[in-house]
């Protein structure tokens, strides 16, 4: 070995470990000096003091501690030119520092981390958590040092070891090649490869087609070439990594008859900076994502929002009272403790669908959410939820994060129960820099905590209030629709030839003791996000078909009842059994139920939209589409689309008789449709002048305030039975 080598070996190596670590401990404050040298020594290390960044850097070129805690202000030198100068000591590169601050200052965060840091803790100190910092860095400091004498001794063996070497003889692919050759590719003691295409056999399928390739075109180019690639090992239970590299042979004429090279098995150097990298941006006790990490990711997330002017959210979580856990079961029992806490963590978030779980056994390398579960050290973990649509998104991860965090665990023989409490910052609401976020966070979590712990708190008031709000009326809705507390009402539509009722469109209505009339326009959207629009969607179909079988056995006419269905409905219930169910509940006609979907429903996938209206039609029962002309395809499918029904949006209604271009749209939408042989029916007729173009332009049906506004059940039957009696004397 080189007098060089040695000496870049040598400053590699670890110092010698001691009995006791020594943590040097820099701070011009007398009491913190004191109050963590208590802490300290009772958790099993010795403390050296200094008063000022000159005489730390005399007292580490003395003594060389193996940790050093930093005030970041000090009269004489700062904390941050100390860092610098203990970082050009020898042994003083990789040393951890801690840097204990009370700067709020952006600038001064970035030029500690510029100058060495490690790590901080923000003032005023928890001195009972202090130990457990110093010991997780410290263990962090052992496993890296170990990785880089590995990784130097690594380096220099490949500047002495001899290398496989090979030649391939073009003319009969033949291969001759070394006993290093054999040794780096795993063959059996006296087992050759005796041409390339045996050679090209024992690469791993992934990798076989690119040295093939690589290799007939460096033969063609007569150019070197070099690639990596994998090889089974010896007993085929994993691989290796190996490193090609070769240069062509030619003749006087030219010709390429040779390649002839080396190869090198660079496995350990891989493993190495993939441990180096995890180190470096992953949680030692969890696997979770760390600080730097989490900060790329999150520095990443608001760059992509700010372009799509798009909301995340930062959850900030703080473990309640486990400390104790430490105190009464051990470091190794809090340890476990928050290996499972974090696999409940990604469990939560994992996959995107927020779908609770209590899965302790998480494979974090398998993770394809959006979304990161970060550990921040001791207790304190961090959840970006990269993009949601509105800040109850998060407080709705939030509970699901407590409920399952709340689950007991067993730790060995023990069953241990904690709780969390979760601060919440919203982009932009809540700031638009992460350094803003996470302190608002951190803040949000500190509220909750001084509310009671085990639960949640938004850093904005008024976002925490409408998200307690909402979910308040989550609550309330989901006890009505149970209960069967909410109402429908009907307006009825008639035939513009003779104004005939032709039918009557049931609609939803929902009378609160506390909120009064709730607007679907706020309950439906609610209940489609929650999931509640199911059942909701099932009383609606069973109650209207009901209603309509007691009017015809009450002596009315029989018409059609018209139920609007949902696209979650759509998507996510089965609409062929709960037709059927109302059927069969209400004894209905099935040619007087009339389904209406909208229009952008049926073109998210027209395919499937177009298989699942010939289930329905199979049934029986009219199937109209609500709110036409608002898409943009509808004309290029509508003649596809079993349908049996048009329903022109309002919007288009409205300006009749004022807006030509709607005048235009409104007679070729009832144009097309008639020539689809399709019954057309106008939403929204408010005024005799829309009825009378409507009637000119041979639209068959008319709804709207202009015939009535809806109405409950009774009052709905009796103006059915007055409309009956007008048109029939009209008749006569």
């Amino acid at each position: 070995m080189s007098l060089v080598s040695s000496q870049a070996l040598q400053m590699e190596m670890p110092s010698v470990q001691r009995e006791r670590p020594v943590v040097l401990h820099v701070d011009d404050d007398i009491g913190s000096l004191l109050m963590a040298e208590g802490a300290l020594e009772e958790a099993g290390f010795d403390v050296l003091h200094a008063a000022d960044g000159k005489e730390a850097i005399d007292m580490y070129r003395s003594h060389e501690p193996d940790l050093v805690i930093m005030d970041a202000v000090m009269p004489v030198m700062d904390g941050f030119d100390a860092i610098k100068g203990i970082r050009k000591l020898p042994g003083g590169l990789h040393v951890p520092i801690l840097m204990i601050t009370g700067l709020e200052d952006l600038d001064s965060i970035t030029r500690a981390y510029d100058e060495g840091v490690t790590d901080f803790l923000t003032k005023p100190v928890n001195f009972y958590i202090l130990p457990y910092r110093v010991q997780y860095l410290l263990r962090s400091k052992l496993t890296a040092d170990a990785l880089r004498v590995s990784q130097s001794k690594l380096d220099n063996a490949q500047r002495i070891a001899r290398l496989g070497n090979w030649e391939w003889c073009l003319g009969n692919q033949s291969m001759s090649s070394s006993r290093e050759f054999g040794r780096v590719m795993g063959l059996l003691e006296g087992q050759v490869v005796d041409n390339w295409d045996e050679f090209l056999d024992r690469i791993v399928d992934g990798d076989r087609q690119s040295v093939r390739v690589m290799a007939e075109h460096a033969v063609d180019e007569k150019q070197p070439f070099n690639i990596e690639f994998c090889v089974p090992d010896l007993h085929g239970e994993s691989t290796r990594r190996i490193r090609l590299e070769a240069e062509p042979y030619c003749n006087e004429s030219g010709e390429c008859t040779h390649m002839m090279g080396t190869i090198q098995d660079i496995t350990e150097r891989t493993n190495a900076q993939k441990q180096i990298h995890d180190l470096a941006y992953f949680d030692l006790v969890t696997g979770l994502p760390n600080r730097a990490q989490l900060n790329e990711q999150l520095r990443y997330t608001l760059k992509l929002a700010k372009r799509n002017q798009g909301k995340f959210a930062l959850l900030f979580l703080d473990l309640d009272h486990f400390k104790q856990v430490n105190d009464t079961l051990g470091h190794d029992a809090g340890d476990a403790l928050l290996k499972q806490v974090s696999g409940r963590l990604v469990g939560v978030v994992r996959g995107g669908d927020m779908v609770s779980t209590t899965s302790e056994n998480i494979d974090f390398d398998e993770i394809e959410s959006p979304h990161t579960v970060a550990r921040l050290g001791g207790d304190e973990f961090v959840v970006l939820l990269s993009q949601i649509n509105r800040a109850e998104d998060a407080a709705r991860v939030a509970e699901r994060i407590a409920k399952s965090i709340s689950t007991p665990y067993d730790i060995g023989e023990q069953r241990v129960s904690v709780t969390t409490t979760i601060g919440i910052s919203v982009f932009p609401a809540d700031g638009v820099t992460t350094e803003v976020l996470m302190k608002n966070a951190d803040i949000a979590m500190y509220h909750a905590k001084e509310s009671g712990r085990n639960g949640y708190q938004f850093y904005s008031r008024q976002i925490h209030e409408q998200a307690l709000a909402r979910f308040s009326m989550e609550s309330e809705l989901k006890n009505a629709i149970e209960n069967e507390q909410l109402t429908l009402v009907y307006q009825p539509k008639v035939n513009l030839d003779d104004g005939s009722v032709s039918g009557v469109e049931a609609l939803i209505r929902w009378d609160h003791e506390i909120y009064g009339t709730v607007n679907p326009t706020e309950f439906i959207p609610l209940a489609e996000e929650t999931g509640l629009i199911l059942p909701l969607g099932r009383w609606v179909l069973c109650e209207a078909t009901r209603q309509m079988q007691a009017w015809i056995d009450g002596g009315l006419e029989p018409i059609i009842i018209a139920v609007n269905c949902s696209s979650v409905q759509f998507m996510r219930s089965d609409m062929i059994t709960d037709i059927n169910t109302a059927i069969a509940y209400s004894g209905l006609d099935p040619h007087l139920l009339e389904i209406e979907l909208t229009e952008s429903l049926l073109f998210k996938d027209i395919e499937l939209g177009i298989r699942s209206l010939r289930d329905m039609k199979a049934l029986g029962i009219q199937v109209a589409i609500d709110d036409f002309g608002t898409g943009f395809s509808s004309l290029t499918y509508l003649k596809r689309l079993p349908v049996d029904k048009l329903k022109i949006d309002r919007s288009f209604v409205k300006d009749l008789g004022v807006d030509a271009g709607d005048v235009a749209i409104v007679s070729a939408i009832i144009t097309l449709s008639h020539n689809l042989n399709l019954t057309v029916v106008a939403e929204g007729v408010e005024t005799r002048q829309q009825y009378d173009i409507l009637h000119g332009f041979d639209c068959n049906e008319a709804q709207g305030f202009l015939i009535s506004h809806p109405m409950q059940a009774d009052e709905m039957q009796q103006w059915l039975i007055r409309a009956t009696n007008r048109v029939e004397r009209k008749v006569s």
